[in-house]
């Protein structure tokens, strides 16, 4: 049987729309690391589709073009495969849908849980329900107002969006107000917190976790748009120490956390605080088998072999940066 990795941009999942460059350049890059490593671990029949409009993957890699509906053809590569790994944002529950296809299908996922990624993909669920535990978060603001003030302004972003996109800063409320009343989809609105963007890289099971990457995100906002422009995998190894106690408290609440789970934050001067938690790969990923000197899918892959969190020893944990 072969084992399938679903990514989802790359993989036909926007086929119909234009192909936002960037978004296909992070996919491609998670995608082709990801490969690599699982070939590096005895992986032999790897399956995966892949648009019509991009360059097939080289390897020896079995790649099915996506057809029209391409979602009939991931339940067929599920069905056929003992195992998936997928590569998808929250975005629209696109993550959760496939998730659940795969448990349909009987396919092993190499993954959070449904019930885990559900909770996830909101941020506005995932603060309530860390802050209800008193981890610490930026909130999420309801009774934001026209004559609302804050000194260093507003965010306001997808409930369910992935990286910078729709992220947007102004200065003050009435801006905010308007560009959150502009927008179909469901947003959130938070107060700007200045400090340091960053991210973890963990690997989680049954309440368990290791940190294993400190990021430093290159995040910036021009003319009030979000954009990230590159990830220094293990770049911030001065709050590693922080990063753990983070990384274990949120273990310890959230259930369903499986495999690689990435984590983003602001490291401000009261700490590090939760922005969102991401139940899949993130760009980081492409950095860390480069980073840690080790390969990262080896241990994401023992845990559903073996029902145990590796030790992963050691870790060399130099600085590797990813450009998007």
């Amino acid at each position: 049987m072969y084992f399938f990795v679903c990514e989802f941009i790359t993989g036909g999942g926007m086929q119909h729309e234009a192909l936002p460059p960037q978004l296909a350049r992070e996919g491609d890059m998670m995608l082709t690391a990801l490969l690599a490593d699982l070939q590096e671990a005895g992986i032999k029949h790897l399956l995966c589709t892949r648009d019509p409009r991009l360059e097939m993957v080289d390897g020896n890699i079995k790649m099915i073009p996506a057809d029209t509906d391409v979602r009939d053809t991931w339940r067929k590569c599920m069905a056929e495969s003992e195992a998936v790994w997928i590569i998808a944002p929250e975005t629209d529950g696109v993550l959760y849908e496939l998730t659940l296809m795969a448990h349909t299908a009987g396919c092993m996922v190499i993954g959070c849980t449904p019930e885990a990624v559900q909770l996830a993909a909101s941020k506005r669920k995932t603060q309530d329900y860390l802050a209800s535990y008193g981890i610490p978060c930026i909130p999420v603001i309801d009774d934001l107002d026209a004559c609302s003030t804050n000194v260093a302004g507003w965010v306001a972003k997808p409930d369910d969006g992935v990286g910078a996109e729709g992220c947007c800063y102004f200065p003050d409320a009435r801006q905010t107000l308007a560009y959150v009343q502009s927008q179909k989809k469901k947003m959130v609105i938070q107060e700007f917190i200045p400090g340091i963007a960053a991210s973890m890289s963990l690997l989680c099971h049954a309440g368990q976790v290791r940190l294993l990457a400190s990021n430093r995100q290159l995040f910036r906002f021009t003319a009030g748009k979000g954009h990230l422009d590159s990830v220094v995998v293990n770049g911030l190894p001065q709050y590693s120490s922080q990063f753990e106690t983070l990384a274990k408290d949120i273990a310890g609440v959230l259930p369903g956390l499986q495999g690689y789970v990435g984590v983003d934050v602001i490291v401000s001067d009261k700490g590090p605080l939760v922005v969102e938690i991401n139940p899949r790969l993130t760009t980081a990923y492409a950095g860390l088998r480069q980073s840690l000197g080790s390969n990262p899918a080896e241990w994401i892959l023992s845990i559903f072999r073996t029902g145990h969190l590796p030790e992963c020893n050691p870790l060399n944990r130099m600085p590797v940066t990813v450009s998007i």
